[in-house]
């Protein structure tokens, strides 16, 4: 980890997006409860949306913790094409930004697309929303467990190797808490299209190219 730290746009980013964070750290108290309960039960996400402020506020800190998210997949490896290996340490880290972020575009002009009008809207605003939340809350699971088992092992393959793993179990999740969502408001056949258009679309945008290249 101390190489990193020697790159100054490493540095220089952890710095600043950790002082924004603090700076928001009230609005991310507020939201703490139902983060944290959408894990375990679906309909507090949709309550987390039916607010304004608290849907703002995590939107908010979701944006702060974009870039932390793409620091942390960089410092482990956790993307790591190998039209990646001949970058220098900064462009490795702006090309990881730069793919990871591609994201939130995607994720928006597909929500906008697929969205239906009429009494529905709710459930599919709470379910575009989700991915607020997982961003959140994979920062601190990636984190969290990236620093202690680093610290308990000093294995970066087998620390990377975990991490993905964290990271494909935390999205089957996700997904499970989003398929419910969206059927709370269609049938099981619908659900599933939606599903494969809002979500299994451009994770694979993501993930295929990075397996490819």
């Amino acid at each position: 980890m101390g190489a990193l730290q020697d790159n100054p746009l490493f540095a220089g980013l952890a710095v600043f997006f950790t002082l924004c964070f603090i700076i928001g750290l009230r609005s991310f108290h507020n939201i703490c409860p139902y983060l944290f309960s959408s894990v375990f039960r679906w309909k507090y996400a949709i309550e987390l949306e039916d607010s304004l402020q608290l849907s703002r506020s995590r939107n908010h800190i979701a944006l702060i913790l974009a870039i932390p998210v793409c620091i942390v997949a960089y410092s482990y490896s956790l993307y790591d094409p190998d039209i990646f290996k001949d970058l220098s340490p900064s462009l490795k880290l702006l090309a990881t930004c730069a793919v990871i972020l591609t994201q939130i575009p995607i994720r928006a002009f597909l929500n906008w697309q697929f969205t239906p009008g009429g009494s529905r809207p709710k459930a599919f605003q709470a379910a575009g929303g989700l991915i607020y939340n997982y961003v959140i809350l994979l920062f601190f699971l990636l984190f969290a467990s990236g620093a202690a088992l680093t610290a308990l092992t000093g294995d970066q393959a087998l620390v990377r190797k975990i991490l993905l793993w964290l990271t494909g179990i935390s999205y089957c999740l996700f997904v499970i808490r989003k398929g419910q969502i969206l059927r709370s408001a269609c049938n099981p056949f619908v659900t599933i299209l939606y599903l494969c258009g809002l979500e299994l679309l451009p994770s694979a945008i993501l993930v295929i190219p990075g397996m490819l290249l």
